[in-house]
């Protein structure tokens, strides 16, 4: 397993070429939290640095895996809540398709309301269950990257993420300072799944009111098929993760 640092420097010209689907996205969130509570995260500086810049930290890699497969990258969300980090990135790469899995029903209706707003016809919005989706047809092993952003904790995560992985495509998973520990305790499960831990990439959120805070992108790749029991309901993953 490989680890490397990312510099979010250059990811600023990157909102600000986008600077107005952003700016309407940022002010639709605070407008509509206050009446749904779609996120706890409610400054519009907090916003930029925390869903925005977050979202976007994983650029370089996609743009990267995008060069390795030659094509257009699919990917899929699981459990993005409200549009994160599947949203930012379909502004800022809409010739990529994305899939966004949202079980909270008030979620799926914001996301789709922003889409319209956006006009981001790159993206699919499916109210559901992810270990419910990952069994269907149209989604088992159909995507190039899944992805997951403070959803659960890894053991259960993969689970949940893996089935929807094509052959040698990636999942990426977003965490905090627990990334190390959560990394060491899901090899086993990530194993099952039919994947391997590939790569730590590092990078530090600036923060006005704190200080800064570092995250990891946690990135692993399919070597072989997930099999067909996976994922299971979700009271037993809950209840059981995968060793």
């Amino acid at each position: 397993m490989t680890e490397s640092y990312i510099q979010l420097d250059l990811l600023q010209s990157l909102l600000d070429s986008h600077q107005q689907a952003f700016a309407v996205f940022a002010e639709f969130l605070i407008e509509e939290n206050q009446k749904y509570n779609l996120t706890r995260i409610t400054d519009t500086q907090q916003i930029y640095s925390r869903h925005f810049l977050d979202a976007l930290a994983a650029i370089d890699l996609l743009d990267t895996l995008a060069a390795e497969t030659g094509k257009p990258l699919k990917i899929i969300d699981v459990g993005s809540g409200a549009g994160f980090p599947v949203l930012a990135l379909a502004i800022v790469r809409p010739e990529w398709s994305f899939c966004s899995v949202e079980a909270t029903g008030k979620k799926v209706h914001f996301q789709q309301l922003v889409c319209e707003k956006l006009q981001l016809d790159n993206v699919q919005v499916i109210h559901g269950r992810a270990e419910d989706v990952a069994h269907q047809p149209p989604f088992r092993a159909q995507f190039d990257i899944a992805c997951a952003r403070a959803v659960a904790a890894m053991p259960m995560l993969s689970e949940l993420l893996l089935g929807f992985v094509k052959s040698k495509g990636h999942a990426i998973f977003w965490k905090g300072s627990s990334a190390v520990r959560e990394t060491t305790e899901s090899a086993g499960a990530i194993k099952q799944m039919g994947a391997e831990i590939k790569q730590t990439l590092t990078y530090t959120l600036p923060e006005e009111r704190d200080k800064p805070v570092e995250f990891s992108l946690i990135v692993c790749q399919k070597t072989q098929t997930t099999p067909e029991q996976y994922p299971r309901p979700f009271g037993i993953i809950k209840k059981k993760p995968l060793a």
